[in-house]
């Protein structure tokens, strides 16, 4: 072999030592980061291994909920979190990477603190239970962009779906399972921001969720997230002065390890003081397109 010969295969296995030391040390830093903020796991779970059913609610017209016992269903950067009720529209999920419905959140301290682990149970064809255990901290992102961090956990929240007709679901919140001195809760009332593009206020006005920003103080006791198709609407209805947020997001986070896709469209409610129940009620209603066609804005793909 000749020297220039030797000189290039030299230059070609130092290049492939650098190559695989690159490759190695990109899957120890996301084998760590899975460790604390689990994503690709679970999606090769779903994939590869038998999964239990959720427990369901019907409603009418091809409408029902699905509750999980586990962190189903995995999408975003919420994934490895805890979800509230499913919608499923005609056997598809439309939570995209929504909290669902009647998701508890609990503020103690300075943090928000989730649930990774809960347990549910049906108690007639009508009413679900599932018991949120509040377990995970919501900080800024950390190391590796980490950002929720299991901590003991600070009790559980026991939540109670009942369907009281096809339309109208009640939610009862139950906390008196939380071991902390606890200062305000969040109560996450969301589906797809693709399949819910369209709000309505109080006053029956329509505008893009666009227009509507992400997250907002309103004092509406009633507000509604319509479809896309303006064939289908949730509502969530409270008493006058209950703090609530509307708000939708729709875009692409990127970073080293994946992209983050944010979906959801919601309304979410605010207790500032600790209770030990509180209820509220979510409508799911089909719309007549015949009388709305004056009130719908227009609405482009995504």
């Amino acid at each position: 072999m000749s020297e220039k010969a030797q000189g290039r295969e030299g230059r070609g296995g130092r290049k492939r030592r650098w190559v695989w030391g690159l490759a190695i040390l990109l899957v120890a830093l996301l084998s760590v980061r899975e460790a604390f903020d689990p994503y690709f796991i679970h999606l090769i779970g779903d994939a590869l291994l038998p999964k239990r059913a959720p427990l369901t609610l019907e409603l009418h017209e091809g409408l029902s909920f699905h509750l999980y016992a586990d962190t189903r269903p995995h999408t975003g950067k919420i994934a490895a979190l805890q979800k509230g009720l499913v919608l499923v529209r005609d056997g598809e999920a439309v939570i995209e990477e929504g909290y669902g419905f009647g998701l508890p959140l609990i503020q103690y301290g300075d943090l928000v603190y989730n649930a990774r682990k809960a347990e549910v149970h049906a108690v007639d064809e009508r009413t679900l239970v599932k018991v949120y255990t509040i377990n995970v901290a919501d900080r800024w992102s950390r190391f590796l962009r980490v950002k929720y961090k299991d901590v003991p956990a600070l009790g559980t929240v026991t939540v109670t779906y009942t369907v009281t007709s096809p339309t109208t679901l009640r939610v009862d919140m139950d906390f008196t399972g939380l071991v902390v001195d606890w200062s305000a809760a969040y109560l996450m009332n969301e589906q797809g921001a693709m399949h819910f593009p369209i709000h309505e206020n109080g006053a029956g006005e329509w505008q893009h969720g666009d227009e509507v920003g992400i997250w907002h103080a309103s004092d509406d006791p009633f507000g509604c997230w319509i479809s896309a198709d303006e064939t289908l609407r949730f509502c969530v209805e409270t008493e006058p002065g209950r703090p609530r947020y509307v708000g939708r997001e729709r875009y692409n986070q990127y970073n080293w390890v994946r992209i983050y896709k944010l979906s959801w469209s919601g309304i979410d409610l605010r207790l500032d003081t600790p209770v030990k129940h509180y209820s509220y009620v979510i409508h799911v209603e089909s719309l007549d397109t015949t009388h709305i066609q004056e009130k719908a804005p227009e609405v482009s793909g995504e």
